[in-house]
């Protein structure tokens, strides 16, 4: 027996270095004399035993350097039967392509080889599956490894092999074993969606379900609260109707102060010519006695000039009269051919001297250009009466703290309508409030002194005879309200 010495790390795995030439090499180790050994002068090695000796040269001893080779023969899945040895899994293995299995071929065997035919009995073989084994596996002498059910993943087999002179060698394939369709992404996705849609239909279930629970819990509070609305709608009417104649009444008022003075002019005519024709009788009585024809005719035509003077201003207080009645009264609604002049002229001196007639220090100029050959309007009289008197009188209580107050009421015929302009020269309005000017229950007045409906319902009015009602403004300077109504 021969041998030789050293340090061998190969692969992960350690050997002593030791060769040992035995019985395999035609040497009975157990007969040798260890103290039997002998160097020739050839350098020829002689070891003893009891019946002879060896003699040799270390030289006849070749070291193979060549590692064993390694080889797939075959794959077989153990659960199934199916015998994978085909020429295409054994390229793939033996090449290191990917072998792959369904989840249900995941007990299998793998077969495999090394090859290194000097002392064949001395090779070693280990394997080991990267993903599952701890650490490598002898294969002994069967060359084959066996797994059991191994769960789906991505493994790499590799065998590691040595022959006798300790040459060692690996050789490796990727194996992948693919789960089940139910357990692949796109099916953890698709489970993912299903749960998605199930969690909305819940979700929509549940708040439909509280939505219906809560309107039938509110069905009762609704109707109630729907009588409530009701009946408070029914009081806003009543409220707004009284206030629209409020609205009314203090314009109604504003005109009674100033027909009072109106009408006493007309009354002190009539008065004072009834009184002249009292005595202008009794001198015609006593020419007729006296037989003076001529003076009698003289004093008959006096009586009549001054019948005809008593006759004119009595119905010039009967329209002052009549045009109170007018506006005082509802509305029926009913439109009929109107002098719009007229009103202007009867409202803006009533509107001025009811103003005079509450505040005896008030004092403003007005003036009335209107244009004679305005045609009559088929309107509703009062209403339009109403929004003229309306603005007159906003505009005379805007001028009432400057130096030199006027109010300016002209009318004038365009295309198709006539104008009405009403001007002061008061403060003008704020662009602030311009938007507001016409909204109902809107004044700039102090609370308790307008209810804020007057130019919402003169806005309503023009509007509802077809018309329009603007305001041109500049604050500081004054403002002017356009009524147009059409022909």
């Amino acid at each position: 027996m021969a041998g030789y010495r050293g340090r061998d790390r190969t692969n992960g795995f350690q050997s002593n270095g030791v060769q040992d030439f035995g019985k395999n090499y035609g040497v009975d180790g157990s007969k040798l004399n260890s103290h039997a050994a002998y160097i020739g002068h050839d350098n020829k090695l002689y070891f003893g035993e009891r019946y002879g000796y060896y003699a040799f040269y270390s030289s006849d001893f070749k070291i193979q350097t060549l590692p064993p080779q390694i080889t797939f023969s075959g794959f077989h899945i153990l659960d199934s039967g199916d015998s994978r040895t085909e020429k295409q899994d054994r390229e793939f293995m033996n090449q290191g392509k990917p072998v792959q299995l369904d989840f249900n071929q995941s007990t299998f065997s793998i077969d495999f080889l090394s090859v290194d035919y000097c002392n064949p009995q001395e090779n070693q073989q280990f394997y080991f599956l990267e993903g599952y084994d701890a650490h490598w596996r002898n294969a002994g002498k069967e060359q084959q490894a066996i797994y059991y059910s191994l769960p789906p993943n991505n493994y790499l087999f590799k065998v590691k092999a040595a022959n006798a002179y300790g040459i060692w060698t690996e050789k490796q394939f990727p194996l992948i074993i693919r789960p089940p369709w139910w357990k692949t992404w796109w099916a953890y996705a698709l489970y993912a969606i299903l749960f998605l849609i199930v969690l909305f239909f819940i979700h929509r279930y549940q708040r439909e379900r509280v939505l219906r629970m809560e309107r039938e819990r509110n069905k009762d509070r609704e109707l109630a609260q729907a009588r409530e609305i009701e009946k408070a709608y029914t009081e806003l009417k009543a409220t707004q109707s009284q206030l629209i104649h409020s609205e009314k009444m203090a314009s109604l008022g504003e005109l009674t102060a100033g027909i009072a003075h109106e009408i006493q002019n007309p009354l002190n005519f009539v008065n004072n010519f009834s009184e002249v024709n009292q005595e202008l009788s009794e001198e015609l009585e006593e020419e007729l006695k006296a037989g003076k024809i001529d003076d009698a005719i003289s004093l008959s035509k006096d009586i009549k000039e001054n019948s005809e003077k008593i006759s004119q201003h009595g119905k010039r207080a009967e329209a002052i009269v009549k045009s109170m009645l007018q506006h005082s009264r509802t509305s029926s609604g009913e439109k009929e051919l109107t002098d719009i002049n007229a009103l202007c002229d009867e409202y803006l001196r009533l509107a001025y001297h009811g103003l005079r007639a509450k505040d005896k220090s008030f004092n403003a100029s007005y003036k009335l250009e209107l244009d004679e050959s305005l045609p009559k309007l088929n309107v509703v009289p009062q209403d339009i009466g109403r929004v003229i008197l309306n603005i007159i009188n906003n505009a005379f209580q805007a001028v009432q703290n400057e130096k030199n107050p006027i109010i300016s009421v002209s009318t004038k015929q365009l295309n198709e309508h006539i104008e009405i302009r009403i001007t002061d020269n008061g403060p003008g309005i704020p662009d602030s409030i311009k938007d507001k000017i016409f909204q109902p229950f809107f004044t700039t007045k102090p609370t308790g002194q307008g209810t804020g409906l007057g130019l919402s319902l003169a806005y309503d009015i023009v509007k509802a005879h077809g018309g329009k009602l603007k305001m041109d403004t500049k604050e500081g300077e004054g403002s002017e309200f356009i009524i147009q109504l059409p022909v």
